[in-house]
């Protein structure tokens, strides 16, 4: 009796180990892999219309009312400002968006400015001591193959196109889909550089903006990404002409030397 008792664990072992491995259905039940290099070619509207954002009356008072403290505002591309979300998600000016995904955690890294989200899937919430950012703060959750990233704790940035409030909160739903099931027209500034996708997989992020202080209503954006080499991402480099043209101001001149 007392070799059986210390034979049954392995008899046990032997019968987990011819146990039928894992069916297709089984090994696919995991959320889709969105991992990889990825270039926005299109962004549209779906409520119709252009892309220019609608505001409210009070939203048009404080846009005009900021502007009107300057001459002008500078162009932020020219000094490599990111201006974070949501325009970061809208760029159609040639610069992909990379995208590591594990299951704790989702991070994009954008070529333009060298901007970055963090999409945090561990089941955390908004902190409320945490600070305002240009990114503000992400939580994602899976539905099914559709990623829901809620993203609240925006600066405050009072700039057209895309201005923020502390009431800001904006949700995208993303998925993957091919490129025959996408009938959104490709934008005309995807410079002619660019090497082709890979093949025909299409990232689609339906984005909503909410804002009562400056907005109209949902401001609703759908944008379509395809496919990239991952050697498509370059460094952005702009600050550093910047930083060269204000060290240039103190060189020492040979005669003061």
């Amino acid at each position: 009796m007392n070799a059986i008792r210390l034979l049954a664990p392995v008899f046990a072992a032997l019968l987990l180990g011819c146990s039928p491995a894992a069916g297709p259905d089984e090994a696919a039940s995991g959320p889709p892999d969105l991992s990889g290099v990825w270039m926005a070619f299109a962004v549209e509207n779906p409520d119709g219309g252009g892309n220019t954002p609608t505001y409210s009356a009070e939203g048009k008072a404080r846009l005009d009312a900021f502007a009107s403290q300057f001459r002008s505002i500078p162009e932020t591309g020219a000094w490599c400002l990111g201006t974070g979300m949501p325009g970061v998600m809208m760029s159609l000016v040639t610069y992909p968006i990379q995208i590591v995904q594990t299951p704790q955690l989702i991070v994009m890294l954008a070529e333009l400015e060298m901007q970055l989200r963090r999409v945090y899937l561990d089941g955390r919430e908004h902190g409320a001591d945490l600070l305002p950012s240009t990114a503000g703060h992400s939580v994602g959750t899976w539905e099914g193959d559709t990623l829901v990233i809620d993203t609240a704790l925006l600066s405050e940035w009072q700039v057209r196109p895309w201005p923020r409030s502390g009431q800001t909160h904006i949700v995208e739903r993303v998925h993957l889909t091919k490129l025959g099931e996408v009938k959104a027209r490709a934008s005309g500034f995807i410079a002619d550089s660019v090497l082709p996708p890979v093949n025909d997989d299409v990232l689609v992020v339906e984005l909503t903006l909410t804002d009562p202080t400056y907005y109209d209503g949902p401001q609703r954006r759908n944008i379509y990404f395809q496919r990239m080499d991952d050697s498509a991402t370059l460094e952005y480099l702009c600050t550093t002409e910047h930083w060269i043209e204000a060290l240039e101001k103190q060189r020492i001149k040979p005669e003061a030397l």
